[in-house]
């Protein structure tokens, strides 16, 4: 996969989609993970719809002064809920900590 540039907006702009590896979108996922808000987005991102960089985000973006709660992790992505009531995936590498360890 190709790595990601940053877009004039300062939000990292996804690398291209593999779609024979494509995940479904417009899916959301359960709280699995028992952590409590406190981690923090390591730069401004986008809060996907779906576990692919192919999935619409709504232009829905969170900033690393959000705070959030993980719910789980999936294909590289962790499903999260900012504490503004903003659900979304965003992909691990953008998260302290690598996102969530657990699996949805």
């Amino acid at each position: 996969m190709a790595a990601a540039a940053p877009a004039a907006s300062g939000i990292m702009a996804a690398p291209a989609a593999d779609a024979a590896g494509a995940a479904a979108c417009g899916v959301t996922a359960p709280d699995r993970d028992t952590g409590s808000y406190g981690q923090y987005f390591l730069r401004d991102v986008f809060l996907r719809n779906g576990p692919d960089w192919a999935c619409d985000h709504d232009n829905k973006t969170a900033s690393p002064v959000n705070q959030v709660d993980y719910h789980c992790t999936s294909d590289g992505f962790t499903y999260l809920r900012t504490r503004s009531t903003m659900y979304g995936w965003v992909y691990n590498g953008y998260l302290k900590g690598g996102g969530s360890t657990i699996p949805c």
